[in-house]
């Protein structure tokens, strides 16, 4: 599911289907890892929408804006009940800073990039990943991150052998780095 070059080989009702099968997986998995404990609407919700983001990107190499930014208050605000439910405000606080921080990090990337390789869009997909990483740990942040890299990594190598010589190949980022940070969130305890 790499990119724009599928989408001839995929009619919409397959893109659909790979929508709700992404989708159902990832809610699964986070149901699975969290239990039903306060953050879990919170990680159903924003595991939903970055998914859906993911498959878009990966599809027309476009991050969806219109459901990324709407996504921020509503991310913080279930975590804040979690927090509340919980009677732990720390695990918040850390999410919020790590949210500032990979969205201001990224930006960085992307500004010294030329935004040839990391788009706004991913800056703001970076915040929302920030925030679903930054509640879990420290640990979960970092891993994540790199995670995402490696993966875009390995994703660029791969695809290098199909594309003509001296291209860098197109790979959309947002799949990858959501990859990694889902991975991270997974196995974090």
């Amino acid at each position: 599911m790499i990119g724009d070059s599928l989408a001839p080989a995929l009619a919409p009702a397959r893109w659909r289907a790979v929508t709700v099968t992404s989708v159902t997986v990832v809610e699964a998995a986070l149901l699975w890892r969290f239990g039903w404990t306060a953050p879990l609407a919170a990680y159903l919700y924003l595991g939903a929408v970055l998914t859906v983001a993911a498959v878009i990107d990966a599809r027309t190499f476009t991050m969806p804006n219109a459901l990324l930014l709407p996504s921020y208050p509503v991310g913080v605000a279930l975590l804040a009940v979690a927090a509340g439910t919980d009677g732990t405000w720390w695990p918040l606080g850390r999410a919020v800073i790590a949210m500032a921080a990979l969205a201001a990090f990224y930006l960085v990337i992307a500004l010294v990039a030329g935004g040839q390789r990391l788009g706004l869009a991913d800056v703001i997909l970076g915040g929302l990943l920030g925030l679903l990483l930054g509640w879990v740990g420290w640990s979960a942040l970092s891993t994540g991150v790199i995670l995402g890299w490696v993966i875009a990594l390995v994703a660029v190598v791969l695809w290098r052998p199909s594309r003509r010589p001296g291209r860098t190949p197109a790979i959309p980022a947002g799949p990858c780095l959501w990859l990694g940070a889902l991975v991270a969130v997974l196995a974090a305890r």
